[in-house]
């Protein structure tokens, strides 16, 4: 049977708490006991043999990652940033305030990377060049191995820095020094994934969108007719694949459906954005928790329940007094669950009218502040880290 969440009649379903309100700080000499030893590859001549087995051992669908820092990016979320990337999330384009605001929020993007190991069921990360990153970076993958409990492998192509050592000397570890077992710490045995687990990992990674790809309307409660999607095509300019109506979504998708659920999964890298478009999707919901006729319950397909459960962990790590279901979405996520639409290809059925002018937000709109960082990396006097 396909792996499915039932959305009861006022809420979505989700999954056992996992946090209350979380923030990547780490502390030597308090790590929880029972975590995977940290593994520490030695490469000091910088055997390019080595990055190829990391590079081999990226494998998403077996819950294992291979990230690639950005080279001398020392801004608090850069390498939440990189993890993101590595998940296959496309974070949202530059000039867009209302859906990039979260991307700088150092807090914010961390949970958003927790959120989807969570919910992507990622357990192994395997980070290379981790010599360069910074002592800070270090502190952050430390607290998300503590709250994730995935297996950390860090090569290291030349000396130890600083801040590394000291934590060796604190937390359970083991160091490999040969190429073979290096090969073996970064490629551990993993299980496949379950056949009726919706390939997410699956995607062509084609972003920005090209402007003549297929789209789609958003759906409504009715399937719309040859005519309408004729119509809506000619409007837009592009192809429009068809979708099921809204509610009849079955529990594996079609192939436009699949199509649509690849983009979903790669170029939202907000999981609560993401998850809030996935509901409007397969169920004609606009806010979340979704809700269903009277008496009614709505299987949630199965592309879209690794989306709605990392939305959940992200609401429980945000420490939300509705914790326990999907969160609603704040006034400021609605803007950017309508670009993230839109880069997605998913339009409404009527053309939309002449767009008012809204005032610019200001700091009064309780939208979180992005870290503007300094010429060394650290965060302005002032701004939210």
């Amino acid at each position: 049977m396909p792996r499915t969440t039932t959305v009861p009649e006022t809420t979505i379903g989700a999954p056992e708490a996992t946090t209350g309100s979380w923030k990547p700080t780490w502390s030597p000499g308090h790590t929880s006991p029972g975590l995977p030893p940290l593994t520490v590859v030695h490469d000091p001549s910088d055997d390019y043999a080595f990055m190829a087995a990391a590079l081999a051992a990226h494998t998403p669908e077996r819950g294992r990652i291979t990230v690639h820092p950005t080279p001398v990016a020392s801004a608090p979320a850069s390498l939440a940033h990189d993890l993101l990337r590595s998940m296959g999330k496309h974070l949202p384009p530059a000039g867009s305030e209302d859906g990039a605001y979260w991307s700088g929020n150092t807090e914010t993007a961390w949970r958003a990377v927790a959120a989807w190991i969570l919910g992507l069921r990622i357990g192994h990360v395997v980070v290379t060049r981790a010599h360069r990153i910074s002592s800070r970076h270090f502190e952050y993958l430390f607290a998300l191995a503590e709250l994730t409990k995935m297996r950390l492998t860090l090569l290291c192509h030349g000396a130890l820095p600083p801040a590394l050592a000291a934590a060796l000397a604190v937390l359970p570890h083991e160091e490999v020094h040969t190429l073979a077992a290096a090969r073996r710490a970064v490629a551990a045995p993993a299980p496949l994934p379950p056949a009726d687990r919706f390939a997410w990992w699956e995607t062509d990674g084609q972003f920005p969108p090209d402007e003549g790809e297929p789209c789609f309307l958003l759906p409504t409660r009715r399937t719309p007719g040859r005519g309408v999607i004729e119509a809506a095509a000619h409007r837009l300019g592009r192809p429009v694949l068809p979708l099921p109506a809204a509610g009849r979504f079955p529990p594996e998708p079609d192939e436009p459906t699949a199509l649509l659920a690849h983009r979903l999964h790669a170029r939202i890298a907000h999981p609560v954005h993401a998850a809030a478009l996935a509901v409007r999707v397969f169920a004609a919901h606009t806010d979340l928790p979704a809700r269903t006729g009277r008496g009614r319950e709505m299987r949630t397909p199965s592309w879209a329940v690794d989306l709605i459960e990392a939305a959940c962990h992200f609401g429980q790590m945000e420490g939300r007094a509705d914790n326990s279901f999907l969160p609603h979405l704040r006034s400021w996520d609605h803007a950017a669950v309508t670009e993230a639409a839109h880069a997605c290809g998913l339009y409404e059925h009527q053309a939309p009218g002449p767009k008012r002018r809204s005032a610019a937000p200001t700091s009064r709109s309780g939208r979180p502040a992005a870290v503007r960082p300094d010429v060394d990396g650290t965060p302005a006097p002032g701004r939210a880290a």
